[in-house]
């Protein structure tokens, strides 16, 4: 059981499940219009929605036009090579270097786009020169026109449920870094170093999630039925933000509780605290209550090392409480 809880851990499985059968729905229809249009067995039709719907979240239109390009221009050589007369090891040579060559300029972010190279021997495996032709192309276009149309009418791209979905990843491990952070304090045990790269591979991941904030305001803008959410994406991208800023406070006073194994109950209250204000403003609750208790106990009375962690810690403060003030403008 606990196999499986860390092989789901993380993973939004009602949107790959949705995946599934927009991929499922798309290649049948695609294989009944190109049968109804008179095609025999259409494989090609089905073959485009298969590799081009990505379940990207922040795509338009959750298509991916390059995989669907190179579908097109790899059933374009695989069809040129079949009608030339040369040995099957010859034709699958042919295929892989001008798909591989011909994926070098259709990349998909930094990789070569290999969907050229395999749609060409798919060509190669499955048909032979009398059955390939103009046919194979417009089976590929019915696939890809009915992948474009399902994949921007049936769920389309939800960046609201993303970013939600984000944020909660980013508020547990922030909630637990903190908290392990305070019961350091509390023991003056220190950080070990796997505590440390745990929470420095977390402020990466923060980070990683602001530079997909463009990205998602972008499908927004680009997605008819998702327009009304603005608001909502506006607001959890001021909530991701913040919780990147926090994940650097928090990298900062897990390095310095591991060089300086400071022990003190005082600043191990004020993390609990603090951690419960950042879980509430994460949350657009009300952090006041916990803020109030830190600021009691970061009067700057600490002495020593435990200063340096102080300072810290109001820093931490600092973020959190002007997050709640802005919250609290913009509800007024």
């Amino acid at each position: 059981m606990s196999a499986v809880r860390r092989l789901v851990a993380g993973r939004d499985l009602v949107q790959e499940l949705r995946l599934a059968l927009k991929m499922t729905l798309a290649g049948t229809l695609a294989w009944w219009v190109s049968s109804a249009l008179g095609a025999h067995r259409p494989i090609f039709a089905v073959l485009v929605p298969l590799v081009s719907m990505s379940g990207d979240p922040f795509s338009a239109l959750s298509v991916s036009l390059a995989r669907m390009l190179g579908v097109f221009v790899g059933v374009g050589i695989g069809i040129a090579i079949v009608h030339v007369s040369v040995t099957s090891t010859v034709a699958v040579a042919l295929a892989l270097a001008v798909g591989t060559a011909v994926g070098i300029a259709l990349r998909i972010g930094a990789r070569p786009n290999t969907q050229a190279a395999i749609s060409a021997l798919f060509v190669i495996g499955v048909a032979d020169s009398s059955q390939a032709g103009i046919a194979r192309l417009w089976e590929t276009a019915i696939g890809a026109v009915i992948s474009v149309l399902v994949a921007a009418l049936l769920w389309p791209p939800d960046p609201v449920r993303e970013l939600r979905h984000r944020l909660e990843r980013l508020r547990q491990q922030l909630a637990g870094d903190l908290a392990e952070l305070a019961t350091s304090l509390a023991t003056g045990g220190g950080v070990s170093g796997a505590q440390l790269d745990d929470v420095r591979t977390h402020s990466r991941e923060a980070v990683r999630e602001v530079f997909e904030l463009e990205p998602a305001r972008r499908a927004l803008q680009l997605s008819p039925l998702r327009r009304r959410d603005r608001p909502l994406v506006l607001e959890l991208e001021d909530r991701i933000n913040l919780a990147a800023r926090l994940f650097r406070h928090t990298r900062s006073i897990a390095r310095d509780v591991a060089d300086l194994a400071v022990h003190s109950e005082t600043l191990a209250a004020a993390t609990r605290d603090l951690a419960d204000a950042a879980d509430r403003a994460l949350q657009g609750a009300d952090p006041g209550p916990p803020l109030e208790r830190a600021a009691q106990a970061l009067t700057g009375t600490e002495r020593g090392d435990a200063a340096f962690v102080a300072a810290q810690l109001r820093q931490l403060w600092a973020d959190v409480s002007a997050a709640a003030r802005a919250t609290e403008t913009e509800r007024d």
